[in-house]
């Protein structure tokens, strides 16, 4: 008799362990698509801090407005660009740098891998201005670009490839990282109002250059990869409310400690920012193939698709090998000036297969 109680309340509590149990498995999968807590509609949290972005931001507006001078004769001094790129022993003056100068610099975040590349193409534009000349466009806007020998273009090389080595690099890959976010998130930064979890995630948005309200209905103010988000707005992708709701619930996550939705996050921001330099990538290749006769605006276009192309390789979970970037970008040639719209057009199709697009003549 002692014996049957016994097995009987055995049997019961493991059945209420193992109801208790499911509960609890449904209750934090729900919390991820439901958390408990208020996920805002903006990014307007009120301790975010990535004013340092901000000013990175800036700073290659600056740079690029000061190369592209080489468009219309202006001498390029590579001295000044590659301080400009370092912050460096340069004076900043635009602007938004009129009453503080910046303390931040480009080149120290750009992938170890690109800052010599950057600088070598500085150097290769400097020597362009001087004895290269200028090709104007055929289609009467008389837009004038300076290519090197093989019709690249270093201007659109320099300012798009630091786009993607080191404001994308930093976004989706250094501060998404186990190692920025794996951090204090218990008290707060000595004489700040943030801990060092939410200024990292903070800062990866920063890089985005979103205003707080950016969404697919409202897609002004953005400035880089803000600004070419809206190459996404094709077919079916929604690439930028999937991206900001990443990074708002992503940022209230970590205001609540729970990291399961915070990771939740940060594979969905990885993934839709990687779709802005793939449709920046079609566009220009689309672009390209209708000036295909143009020489100075096929390869101004076909400069910026490959540098958005090349952008790829800087994404720690990117849906695309190195090898593939380099695939996509051999199909058009060692020589835009030779290039013909049929590898354009192979070009497109190796990126749009890689991503499962199937209507990529309409980015």
């Amino acid at each position: 008799m002692n014996f049957l109680k016994q097995t009987f309340t055995f049997v019961a509590l493991s059945t209420l362990v193992f109801l208790t149990s499911c509960e609890k498995d449904d209750k934090n999968a729900d919390q991820l698509t439901n958390p408990s807590y208020v996920v805002p509609e903006t990014y307007n949290f009120e301790n975010a801090s990535y004013g340092g972005q901000e000013d990175r931001l800036n700073m290659l507006a600056e740079l690029e407005a000061y190369l592209k001078t080489a468009n219309s004769g202006g001498v390029i001094d590579a001295t000044k660009a590659k301080a400009m790129y370092a912050n460096d022993g340069y004076t900043w003056e635009s602007d938004t740098f009129a009453v503080v100068q910046p303390t931040k610099d480009l080149k120290s975040k750009t992938h170890p891998d690109q800052q010599a590349e950057v600088e070598a193409l500085i150097d290769q534009l400097a020597d362009l201005s001087v004895n290269g000349s200028s090709t104007t466009s055929l289609d009467g806007s008389d837009k004038t670009y300076l290519f090197d020998e093989n019709g690249f273009e270093p201007i659109q090389l320099i300012a798009k490839g630091i786009m993607g080595s080191c404001f994308y690099f930093q976004g989706t890959s250094s501060y998404l990282s186990d190692a920025k976010m794996n951090v204090e998130n218990d008290t707060l930064v000595e004489g700040k109002d943030y801990t060092k979890m939410q200024h990292h995630w903070d800062e990866a948005f920063g890089y985005l250059g979103a205003p707080v309200a950016f969404s697919g209905s409202n897609t002004s103010g953005g400035v880089y990869w803000g600004k070419y988000a809206k190459k996404t707005s094709v077919g079916s992708l929604t690439t930028i409310d999937d991206l900001m709701q990443a990074f708002i619930s992503g940022r209230a996550a970590i205001n609540n400690k729970d990291y399961d939705a915070r990771d939740k996050a940060i594979g969905v921001v990885r993934a839709q920012w990687e779709m802005i330099p793939v449709a920046s990538a079609l566009h220009y290749l689309n672009g390209a193939i209708a000036d295909v006769a143009d020489a100075a605006l096929r390869n101004h276009k076909l400069s910026e698709a490959i540098a958005f192309t090349s952008a790829l390789k800087y994404n720690s979970e990117s849906s695309i090998s190195a090898s593939q970037v380099d695939a996509i970008i051999a199909a058009l040639g060692a020589n835009l000036n030779e290039v013909t719209a049929e590898q354009i057009g192979e070009a497109r199709t190796l990126l749009a297969e890689a991503f499962n697009i199937t209507n990529a003549s309409e980015f």
